[in-house]
């Protein structure tokens, strides 16, 4: 591969709001570039991907003969289950039609608002049960409908078929084979199912893993994980989807560029380009309507192909390689205004807000020469703990600042003022999917607290100082 056209591509990516870019080709990293503050060995928040993941562990469980196959019919295999708008189309609905997202069930998930059928799922006390009650739109099979009930059927099956949570049976039967340290799967319900439509955590390293056992048809050290025919699927995209996309067992496929992937919001992607032998991995925290495009990133990896063997040494386009790589790892500073009298004022003293949907109650920063610094707690409702500490470093010089690493992650933030009395603050947590912006301005002992996310979550909070 050409090591000029990489280098391109490194500061390419990095225009948007990447976390990494991997590319393996025979089985060698030749790029693999981490952009500040996010850096190597932390484990992405892979958001869709988990479904594609889930996937595999059914393909799992079919090699394994604890699923003979995938045209059982869903209602047969939750036979002792009792569900709600039973019909000959529900009837119909099969292990595939889940895998294909074509299962029929009526379903709304498009923003996450709490009307929708995904976010109904998430209240529900039993939420398989909540999927499996759903009305059915029309027959399996015959329409794409991208539905987050379909792959949390996928993995309530897992754990019905083994009597393990999906992250107990990937532990075994794939993480561990594949050399897989990084995991988390942060959700499992009250039925010990894990969240089958997101939730798993993973460095891009195990990641390329991931795509590598399905470059290699399934097979892994000699020993054959999932079915070859499974891959195959997944590679094909036997069902149309949207936006030029096909699908099928859970995997995303453009055929006509020959390529296939497990795709997540915000850019989390594992790519496979079977032809070339490539498996290429990126993570991200962009919002939706700032994205590399996955056609324009399959293009500009295939251009960098230039021969099947290794190429004469060029030590000028390695060079520039190299320093794009560097260029990635280190931050560029944001513009900065200057700082108001006000910010002395402020500065250490608590901010109690009223009641809000963001469970906020208090807020304080403080304005330091060195590890300045932010403080949030929030109300857990829980009768042992009622309320939870949140603090992080904050830097004033335009770049982030890490703190410690903390149970949830490591926190990084920096911010700034907008005006003589609005103070801005980027937060997010190294590895997770979002960017948070709290803009906080004063009016006397007043402040006005503006939140959004790159998920598209807005608030606006009101508080004031106390004494």
């Amino acid at each position: 591969m050409d090591s000029a056209s990489l280098a391109r591509l490194v500061e390419s990516v990095g225009s948007y709001r990447h976390d990494s870019l991997m590319i393996i080709r025979h089985g060698h990293i030749v790029t693999e570039a981490y952009y500040a503050p996010y850096f190597a060995g932390i484990r992405h928040d892979l958001r869709s991907v988990t479904k594609s993941v889930v996937s595999t562990l059914v393909g799992i469980e079919v090699q394994r003969g604890e699923l003979d196959n995938a045209n059982h019919g869903i209602l047969d295999l939750f036979s002792d289950k009792p569900h709600a708008n039973d019909d000959d189309n529900k009837r119909a609905m099969t292990v595939q039609h889940l895998l294909d997202m074509t299962s029929g069930i009526k379903w709304l998930e498009k923003a996450y608002t709490p009307d929708e059928t995904i976010m109904q799922m998430y209240r529900s006390p039993d939420r398989t049960a909540f999927v499996l009650d759903q009305p059915m739109s029309n027959a399996p099979g015959s329409q794409f409908y991208y539905n987050g009930g379909n792959p949390y059927l996928l993995s309530a099956l897992i754990t019905r078929k083994t009597g393990q949570s999906a992250l107990d049976f990937a532990r075994k039967e794939l993480f561990a084979p594949l050399g897989i340290t990084s995991e988390a799967w942060g959700r499992v319900d009250a039925q010990g199912v894990s969240d089958g439509e997101a939730g798993l955590y993973l460095s891009p390293h195990d990641m390329a893993r991931i795509g590598y056992l399905y470059l290699h048809d399934g097979m892994w050290d000699g020993k054959q994980l999932i079915p070859p025919s499974w891959v195959e699927r997944a590679k094909a995209g036997p069902v149309q989807a949207s936006y030029g996309f096909h699908y099928g067992n859970l995997w995303w496929s453009l055929p006509e560029k020959g390529a296939y992937m497990a795709r997540g919001r915000h850019s989390q992607l594992i790519l496979l380009l079977p032809k070339l032998d490539i498996v290429a991995v990126t993570t991200g925290t962009l919002r939706d309507d700032e994205y590399y495009s996955v056609p324009r990133l399959i293009d500009d990896i295939s251009r960098a192909v230039k021969s099947d063997t290794a190429l004469p040494a060029d030590p000028i386009a390695q060079s520039l390689l190299a320093a794009s790589i560097r260029q990635a790892a280190t931050e560029r500073p944001s513009a900065l205004g200057g700082t108001p009298e006000l910010a002395k004022l402020v500065s250490g003293r608590t901010y109690r807000l009223d009641v809000n949907e963001l469970h906020v109650k208090t807020f304080t920063l403080n304005f330091l020469d060195s590890d300045s610094s932010w403080v949030i707690t929030t109300d857990s409702s829980r009768a042992d703990r009622p309320e939870e500490r949140f603090a992080g470093l904050m830097g004033l010089d335009g770049t982030f600042r890490k703190s410690p690493p903390a149970n949830y992650g490591i926190n990084a933030a920096r911010g700034r003022w907008l005006n003589e009395h609005t103070f801005a603050i980027e937060r997010r947590i190294l590895g997770h999917g979002e960017v948070q912006t709290w803009s906080l301005t004063f009016d006397g002992n007043k402040v006005t607290v503006a939140f959004e996310n790159t998920d598209g979550a807005r608030a606006e909070l009101h508080g004031e100082a106390t004494e």
